[in-house]
């Protein structure tokens, strides 16, 4: 490829993404003053409105919550399952966090620390950068085992595998293990929040 065209290609792709993530703080910041990001029953009610199109929005919410740290995963998650049923509802959850979390891993794969470090909290950045050096050699097994677990931040876990030398398939064959670990904490938010449900 001419340097030209590369340099250009460069260029564009920093623009689409800068311009994405600001559509997605745009859309959160747009979200939280609704109250769909705090009311269940509320954001149950929008995404039940949006008839063919509610499946599409639904999953760029929870690409959102994926990207947005401060977005609470927890009424997504419900919602995806009173809105759509087990089945779909499973899907879509997966399905979004699987894009939110693979756009991630793409980003710092990209773009490298500079980009992380200002997506990234510094406390976070103390606390899981320092263990990505502590546990280079054991990082894949590590992120596996942390992916399952819900006291950590998946986007940072996403952006920091991003930093590493792992491949994509094995990136996506891990994230294959969220699956049922999704399907569990859907239940389990469902039978916490019953105005959803009623």
């Amino acid at each position: 490829m001419p340097k030209k065209s590369a340099s250009l290609t460069q260029t564009l792709l920093k623009i689409g993404t800068a311009l994405f993530l600001l559509l997605m703080a745009g859309m959160c910041v747009w979200a939280w003053r609704q109250g769909l990001l705090r009311d269940a029953a509320r954001l149950q009610a929008f995404i039940g409105g949006k008839g063919v199109w509610a499946p599409l929005i639904f999953i760029l919410m929870q690409i959102m919550q994926i990207l947005m740290a401060f977005v609470p995963g927890g009424i997504l998650l419900t919602a995806g399952v009173v809105c759509f049923g087990p089945w779909l509802g499973l899907l879509y959850n997966f399905a979004g966090t699987l894009l939110g979390s693979a756009i991630n891993f793409a980003i710092a794969k990209r773009w490298g620390r500079p980009l992380v470090h200002r997506l990234v909290s510094e406390q976070t950045r103390l606390n899981y950068f320092k263990w990505l050096e502590e546990n280079h050699t054991r990082f894949t097994w590590l992120f596996a085992a942390a992916i399952l677990l819900p006291f950590f931040p998946d986007d940072a876990l996403c952006l920091i595998a991003g930093l590493t030398e792992m491949s994509w398939k094995r990136f996506l064959l891990i994230l294959l293990l969220k699956l049922p670990t999704i399907a569990a904490y859907s239940i389990l938010y469902l039978s916490a929040v019953p105005l959803m449900g009623g």
